[in-house]
């Protein structure tokens, strides 16, 4: 059993945090998408986070968006914070599943959020760029560009990644609360303590029924990844 005072499981990361192509088998049959509000409720149950909420009767927010990169789960772990209370926080288990370390986000101080848009999404993801529109202000090609050609390498991929692990690890250690990482998309690894691939060990196999057509986790995948979570989550309190 968990800690009294634990009330609330977060997650950051990609598609696979989201959920993505998760979707209502009934709301499939009328051509909706996985990402539809209307959808909300089944992705959100079945995706590992909502597994892991349930199991503990916790509430769960779950700050991930597809496309995202390490520095936005940053930001959006800069904006949990400042949103909540010290003592909401404390009582709060983290989920982190790390993306790929070369990915890359911006944050879009003018970003024009949709209605059902989440507070906290203010981010060009270049992971996007192919398959913008023509609202996106054409800056952000040229940025990316220059990016590219200048700045992108496996240092600064390791950068991204380092970061992203310490930076939990450290509200970890300010907040004395669980935080739990491992590599959903990320293919860097380091000695840390709280870094983990789901226990040491690959868990998901392409060779095994787990994935979606586009590649991420189906409902099967999302309780194996969150079986293993709970493994480690009673591990740590016990």
């Amino acid at each position: 059993m968990l800690e009294s005072k634990i009330t609330n499981i977060v997650s950051f990361g990609c598609s696979w945090t989201f959920g993505d192509e998760l979707i209502d088998p009934e709301l499939e049959k009328k051509g909706m998408e996985s990402y539809y509000t209307q959808n909300d409720q089944y992705r959100l149950s079945n995706c590992y986070t909502g597994v892991l909420a349930s199991h503990y009767d916790l509430i769960q927010e779950n700050l991930s968006f597809p496309g995202s990169s390490l520095q936005s789960m940053q930001w959006n772990l800069m904006w949990w914070l400042d949103n909540h209370t010290d003592d909401y926080i404390k009582q709060s288990i983290i989920l982190v599943g790390l993306t790929d370390e070369s990915r890359i986000s911006w944050y879009d101080p003018n970003h024009e959020r949709g209605g059902d848009d989440p507070p906290w999404n203010n981010y060009l993801h270049a992971q996007w760029l192919d398959s913008a529109g023509s609202n996106v202000n054409r800056g952000w090609f040229e940025l990316h560009k220059h990016y590219l050609s200048m700045s992108d390498c496996d240092e600064l991929h390791k950068m991204n990644y380092e970061t992203t692990v310490r930076l939990f690890d450290g509200i970890s250690a300010r907040y004395d609360i669980p935080i739990f990482q491992f590599n959903a998309l990320a293919t860097t690894s380091m000695d840390c303590d709280t870094l983990y691939n789901i226990n040491g060990r690959k868990i998901l196999s392409s060779e095994t029924e787990v994935f979606k057509p586009h590649g991420h986790p189906n409902e099967r995948g999302h309780k194996i990844i969150a079986n293993s979570l709970i493994e480690s989550v009673d591990n740590y309190i016990n």
